[in-house]
């Protein structure tokens, strides 16, 4: 062989290495669930390079990949997937193959039920900035058993910050690819002005809602129970309240619907810094809420657990999933319990009782409190706490059964509200309605990437809303 000509076995093999470094990948985020109803669900997954990726699904939980899939979805050469498939069976536990080049990954997940079966979800929000705390919510919500995850936002410190965002993927990345979560924009990731955040919120999650919404507000529905998620940032004008008068007068009439649940980021009521929501106040939601017969809401941004009745309406401020814990600013009227503590919800529900546990990172047993539906008939707390049944999609936790006295509500700050970081006042300032105003402008005028995605024909959509105004 002369010197300096490479021997074909030496070019095979370079020709050999650079094909499997083009088709290698590795996932920056996911696969995580979304979208997940009873006969649908979508599967994401941000790609380190651009490449097609397909989604096999089969039935049962376990079994081997020799067996044929029951749906099957494909995407083009992207960084970012989003594969759906419709025709599932409710309650049923499927698992997923998810493939890109040399990328691998797998899952499970059980559907949605159609009937008024007792079932169970996960709450938790305010988990930016302490990754510590937030890697040991997560821990604990991973042992503890649910259907599936809400989160009330906040859930990066800045929504622009594509490194935060892998970040918030990277921690929760086990406990997404079996449980499907569903969030509520906070105004972290969207209080910049003329940042990013928005869109990039709108391209990190598929939710069910109208095409204007732009993912931050919107209506699903699991089992007997239908959740109205809201973007507590909006002025409440326009678009956003009118939405929500449609559908909570739609799910008055919805066949079968037993509980109704509503999320947002920023609530009414607050004994914390944050105070009351003027805006929805002005806007007369609560009073709306309460017409419709909501049964519990669950908000931030406080980072405290706070427990309230306020004029027959239950609310929960629950902003303890990592954020630096709040002191008690004020006596709000209607709270019950104040903690300033790291924490997380567990709603156990049948067709006539449920029951609230709240849990700390370690397991603890903060409170546990028993509410009926039909939006009234208050609080039933101190309730002994049975250990939770097994679950398909989490073992169960351990608890303290001892009944939980409430302990002395810490002294009120004698300090006025301060101005925050995030550029956002404690009291809904209009320094803060301006920046999320600048910020949905920036959306509004963005091509979202899934804009003209169309829901699997097999999934009617939600009660409540026009079928010729959704994706």
């Amino acid at each position: 062989m002369r010197p300096g000509v490479p021997s074909l076995v030496a070019i095979a093999f370079a020709v050999a290495l650079r094909a499997s470094a083009a088709t290698a990948a590795t996932a920056a985020r996911g696969p995580y669930l979304q979208d997940l109803g009873s006969r649908q669900a979508a599967v994401m997954l941000e790609l380190d390079e651009p490449l097609p990726a397909t989604l096999e699904v089969r039935s049962g939980a376990m079994g081997p990949d020799t067996d044929a899939p029951v749906a099957t979805a494909s995407g083009g050469a992207a960084l970012s997937q989003e594969l759906t498939v419709g025709g599932l069976t409710p309650a049923t536990s499927y698992r997923y193959l998810v493939k890109a080049g040399s990328l691998l990954e797998r899952g499970t997940f059980t559907t949605a039920p159609e009937d008024d079966r007792p079932y169970s979800f996960i709450v938790y929000g305010d988990n930016r900035s302490d990754a510590a705390a937030h890697a040991a919510i997560v821990r604990q919500i991973a042992q503890t058993p649910g259907d599936f995850l809400i989160n009330t936002g906040d859930m990066v410190y800045d929504g622009s910050d594509v490194a935060e965002w892998n970040g918030f993927f990277a921690q929760e990345r086990e406990l997404l690819r079996g449980r499907c979560l569903f969030p509520a924009i906070g105004n972290h990731e969207i209080a910049m002005p003329m940042s990013d955040g928005a869109l990039r919120y709108a391209r990190a999650f598929r939710v069910p809602g109208p095409i204007d919404a732009q993912e931050r507000w919107y209506s699903f529905r699991w089992g007997d129970a239908r959740f109205f998620v809201l973007d507590a940032h909006d002025d409440f004008a326009s678009a956003e309240l009118a939405w929500l008068e449609r559908s909570l007068a739609a799910a008055d009439a919805e066949p079968g619907l037993v509980w109704r649940f509503t999320v947002l980021h920023y609530g009414p009521y607050s004994s914390g810094p944050h105070g009351r929501n003027l805006a929805l106040h002005v806007a007369r939601v609560p009073e709306l809420l309460r017409a419709h017969k909501i049964d519990l809401v669950f908000a931030g941004p406080d980072h405290v657990y706070e427990r309230f009745e306020t004029d027959g309406l239950r609310w929960i401020v629950r902003g303890g999933a990592g954020a630096p814990l709040y002191r008690r600013m004020r006596a709000e009227s209607g709270s019950q319990r104040f903690e300033a503590t790291f924490h997380f919800l567990r709603i156990e529900l049948t067709k006539t009782s449920g029951v609230l546990t709240t849990l700390r990172p370690d397991g603890s047993l903060l409170e546990r409190c028993a509410f009926p539906n039909g939006g009234d008939g208050g609080w039933g707390c101190n309730i002994a706490a049975a250990a939770p049944p097994p679950s398909a999609t989490g073992s169960a936790a351990t608890v303290s059964s001892a009944p939980v006295a409430a302990p002395p509500a810490p002294p009120l700050a004698a300090t006025t509200p301060q101005r925050r970081s995030c550029g956002c006042s404690q009291v809904g300032g209009p320094i803060e309605w301006l920046g999320l105003a600048a910020s949905t402008a920036l959306v509004a005028g963005s091509a979202v990437r899934r804009k003209g995605r169309k829901r699997p024909p097999s999934q009617p959509p939600p009660g409540g809303e026009d079928p010729s105004a959704r994706r």
